[in-house]
């Protein structure tokens, strides 16, 4: 990495480099002003990528060990429907393990991208592609950028297609790409193609998206693709077997449970009629479903939402007002972390909880981000 003719010429470049590497992306973005030749590395798609690395090692090292003293990370958005959605406030508070919150940002989104029409060479018409579910990806390596996928079905006569497809965004090409939905694995034959994916949030884990995906015969499974295949290769999990028997299921999720991949279910226990919560976890990754174990089935009342689970194995729910909640499910304790007490309920419009943190240097629109800074 080559530096600029000043005092800094003394260090060594690999020196520079590596503290470089440590730092967040907003002082580097700034950073870029110091000179031609600072911009230009700091834009290398290899330093990118190193930078990456080395914080993703980093924030997954503090959300095993705890080490930055905090169950993760809330992030909302105020509503204010005259506004559109840029000029809307951005909150992120860190959630910290004594139960207080500190604000770390607020601000109005910096930059914003308008992404292409969905569509491809043989189907120009915009209405061809009726969206259904869609996800963010972000790289895991620099060499496959910033993508967005989007599922959906094939306008046929006007009549939406029962069979679903899947549509890449790719950031670097700033066009579509359209991806057949196909499972080497499923009998297409005796379960059908897959018609529904779920509307809950996706995970992300082992470097592969998960959902959860209905085929037109009612077989349920898990929905992967890995996202660092420039083709999109998808495969299937399957789910624990009979996991729902004995319960009117509200709703589920995908979630990583101290570190393993494991399904959460909210409903009520046909039984005994009390609100249950059911905690599948899978031993072995990517194995037959065998290797799913039922770890706990706790009462919980009052759910309204489940926004994913603390390093530690807390779920983060909400309950009436918007209020946010830990739940541990091993000694069944509650605790409210306050979260009303930041913003009025009222203005809530989106609630999202993160676990862990990692920032990249993709830029998604390099001119709003250097007014952005400089303002």
């Amino acid at each position: 990495m080559a530096l600029p003719r000043s005092w800094l010429a003394s260090f060594p470049d690999d020196l520079v480099e590596e503290i470089l590497t440590r730092l967040l992306p907003k002082p580097l973005v700034r950073f870029r002003c110091v000179s031609r030749c600072w911009k230009s590395n700091i834009a290398d798609p290899k330093f990118i990528e190193k930078h990456l690395t080395v914080n993703k090692a980093k924030s997954l090292s503090d959300y095993y060990n705890n080490d930055n003293n905090s169950v993760g990370y809330l992030l909302w958005r105020e509503r204010r429907i005259e506004q559109p959605f840029w000029a809307l406030d951005l909150c992120t508070v860190v959630c910290n393990a004594d139960g207080s919150l500190t604000e770390i940002s607020r601000g109005r989104i910096p930059a914003y991208k308008q992404l292409p029409p969905v569509h491809d060479d043989d189907y120009l018409d915009d209405d061809w592609f009726k969206t259904c579910a869609y996800q963010l990806v972000f790289p895991t390596s620099q060499n496959n950028g910033l993508k967005f996928l989007v599922f959906g079905h094939r306008i046929e006569n006007g009549v939406p297609s029962a069979k679903l497809g899947a549509q890449v965004y790719t950031l670097r090409a700033n066009s579509w790409s359209w991806v057949e939905l196909q499972v080497d694995s499923l009998d297409i034959g005796s379960v059908g193609p897959i018609t529904r994916i779920a509307p809950s949030p996706y995970l992300f884990y082992k470097g592969a998206l998960h959902f959860i995906a209905t085929t037109s015969q009612g077989y349920k499974f898990i929905l992967c693709c890995d996202i660092d295949d420039e083709e999109f290769p998808f495969r299937e999990i399957k789910l624990p077997r009979n996991y729902s028997n004995g319960l009117s299921l509200k709703f589920e999720q995908l979630v990583v449970f101290k570190g393993s991949l494991a399904l959460i279910d909210f409903g009520q226990d046909e039984a005994d009629l009390i609100d249950v919560c059911r905690i599948w976890v899978m031993s072995e990754y990517g194995l037959v479903d065998s290797s799913w174990t039922p770890t706990f089935s706790v009462p919980l009342s009052g759910v309204k939402d489940f926004l994913g689970c603390t390093g530690s194995g807390e779920l983060v729910i909400t309950k009436s007002g918007n209020q946010v909640f830990l739940f541990d499910p091993e000694n069944q304790n509650e605790k409210d972390i306050g979260i009303q007490n930041l913003t009025p309920v009222k203005d809530l419009s989106a609630l999202v909880f993160t676990a862990n943190l990692i920032e990249s240097l993709v830029l998604l629109n390099e001119s709003s981000y250097d007014i952005f800074f400089r303002n």
